[in-house]
């Protein structure tokens, strides 16, 4: 039997999830109905699905299985209510974690399941094979272009080295992936991803370069634990409907759905 599908959220993201499911997943799910805070959004995302357009809260009451594609502000109260109802939840915004430290341990003390997909990062399952054998170190360093990360001034920001970058390349943030999702929440999802893959947010280092002369996006993503180490480089392609999110994250939305649908489970 087929379970129903709810979507939280209407911009780009939902909408393009919308789509390949109905074109893609329409026999492993039921895209039942749409919802977001902006009511227009909504309507016309519910017109072109042909599906309903309902409250979140009742959504949620409706479906068996809810994907959040809204925000990582909303994206706590959103999981709380799925959490409440004992409805399975799939999260796109996976920075809301590292903004509500309260709602890792509520996910961790109940049974109602949270999937996180890989997004636009590869690697999470090996990243969680070195946490067991004991994880040394992790980082992330991202390369953007400056206007990806709304800058327009670099002259002030210290040059930054790394592989691949320009000689106009500056450092933008150097830390935490704790602090670097509360200075930048549109950019850093993916440390978050690892850091709840590896050892958490304050011990996961985020490295965020702004480089005049990049292609693209581009993560370079590095692991040790004893003598194992992973290093993975992952440059998505945007999104041509919002080129400040990444065609890979949206993808991995449903590349999760078909996982969860299969009875050959892969690892990652």
């Amino acid at each position: 039997m087929k379970k129903k599908l709810g979507i939280i959220g209407c911009g780009a993201m939902g909408r393009l999830i919308g789509r390949h499911v109905l074109e893609h997943l329409s026999t492993l799910y039921e895209l039942t109905a749409v919802s977001s805070r902006t009511s227009e959004h909504a309507s016309a995302l519910g017109k072109e699905l042909h599906v309903r357009v309902l409250p979140a809260e009742r959504l949620i009451e409706e479906c068996d299985m809810i994907v959040e594609a809204a925000s990582a502000s909303a994206m706590p109260g959103i999981v709380r209510n799925c959490l409440a109802a004992r409805k399975e939840v799939l999260c796109l915004s996976v920075g809301g974690f590292a903004l509500d430290e309260s709602l890792l341990g509520e996910v961790m003390g109940q049974s109602t399941l949270v999937h996180v997909p890989s997004g636009a990062v590869a690697g999470l399952d090996g990243i969680s094979s070195l946490r067991e054998i004991g994880l040394d170190d992790l980082s992330v360093t991202t390369v953007k272009r400056p206007e990806s990360l709304g800058l327009t001034d670099l002259s002030e920001l210290p040059f930054a080295e790394g592989i691949g970058v320009s000689p106009d390349a500056r450092l933008v943030f150097d830390g935490s992936a704790h602090e670097a999702i509360r200075r930048f929440p549109a950019n850093v999802n993916i440390a978050i991803a690892l850091s709840l893959a590896g050892n958490g947010f304050e011990k996961t280092k985020v490295r965020l370069i702004a480089d005049p002369q990049a292609k693209g996006t581009r993560h370079r993503i590095m692991a040790q634990a004893g003598n194992c180490s992973l290093e993975i480089t992952v440059a998505p392609t945007p999104l041509k409907e919002n080129p400040r999110s990444s065609a890979l994250a949206m993808y991995s939305i449903p590349a999760l759905l078909r996982q969860l649908a299969s009875p050959l489970r892969l690892a990652g």
